[in-house]
């Protein structure tokens, strides 16, 4: 689960010039800019960047020269000028690996090795690898590693694991993650959610104002690690606790720290309180609390 967060990709970018090419090319020294229009088209290592058009910021080491506006040729240069930056605008494209990613501007910064992706409200920049895709206000890519940063990231998870009982091949049931801040931390098997983490699965829906999602070696989600206050809400149940843990393999919860369960006017507190997601079994370290068996009699009926 979630490649976006363990690609297989080459360590960093190689050093070395970014090669462009557009259909038009203005160059104008005093800004130390270049104009592309049209197919724009960049490539680093296994960077590939395509847009409608960029502006490219260069150090100028050379002469002045006046501005020229030609035809740019498959491998444009600059005289040999070290470009800083790229800033391409309209239908971004990008690829790098088994990665993919579209926005409505991208912003290359050469020496910092980082790319950076936005958009729209209506149409925010989304980063996809296979069938999980993750969009955000703001995504930025580090091009030296695989790490991720997003403000207000959305993050959809649909390779998880199979559904027990499920036929095979049958995708489990998609993870939807809503949070303020998303780090990916790939040489970690970590990814850090923080302030109004949201959570949902099916039909249970958890908040928390921190969260970290553990991983495998394969990228398989192993653990979902809740801090700060915990609210899971499923069906007609409420659990609280100051600290949560979900096992991605058993699909179960486990709140600690004055963990509460409430279902129908009951309520359980104990040391631990231990909730089945698919079955909705509970079991309690160190039970007490108040029932009402009356308000489950149409569930002994069924």
């Amino acid at each position: 689960m979630m490649a976006l967060l363990l690609a297989a990709a080459t360590a960093g970018l190689p050093p070395g010039p970014v090669d462009f090419k557009a259909q038009d090319m203005r160059i104008e020294p005093k800004d130390h800019r270049v104009f592309l229009d049209g197919d724009v088209h960049l490539t680093r290592g296994d960077l590939n960047v395509t847009g409608d058009h960029a502006v490219a910021d260069y150090k100028k080491a050379g002469a002045p020269k006046k501005a020229v506006k030609h035809k740019a040729a498959p491998s444009a240069s600059v005289g040999g000028e070290a470009v800083d930056h790229f800033t391409v605008d309209g239908k971004v494209h990008v690829e790098r690996g088994t990665r993919t990613a579209d926005g409505d501007r991208g912003v290359l910064d050469v020496p910092g090795q980082t790319l950076v992706l936005t958009g729209t409200p209506e149409l925010p920049p989304v980063l996809r690898d296979g069938s999980e895709t993750l969009s955000g206000d703001r995504i930025l890519l580090r091009l030296d590693s695989e790490d991720v940063e997003v403000v207000r990231p959305r993050l959809t998870l649909r390779r998880s694991l199979p559904e027990e009982g499920a036929p095979t091949g049958k995708p489990g049931t998609r993870v939807v993650i809503e949070a303020a801040r998303l780090q990916l931390l790939k040489e970690r098997h970590l990814a850090e959610f923080r302030d109004e983490v949201v959570v949902r699965r099916g039909d249970a829906v958890v908040k928390s104002p921190r969260m970290d999602a553990r991983y495998d070696q394969d990228g398989q989600l192993t653990k979902l690690e809740m801090r700060g206050g915990v609210d899971l809400r499923q069906g007609d149940r409420r659990a609280t606790g100051k600290s949560a843990d979900y096992d991605a393999l058993k699909k179960t919860m486990v709140l600690t720290g004055d963990p509460k369960l409430y279902d129908r006017g009951d309520v359980l507190t104990g040391d631990r309180i231990d909730l089945a997601l698919e079955t909705k079994e509970v079991r309690v370290e160190k039970a007490k609390g108040r029932l009402h068996p009356e308000a489950h009699q149409e569930e002994g009926q069924r």
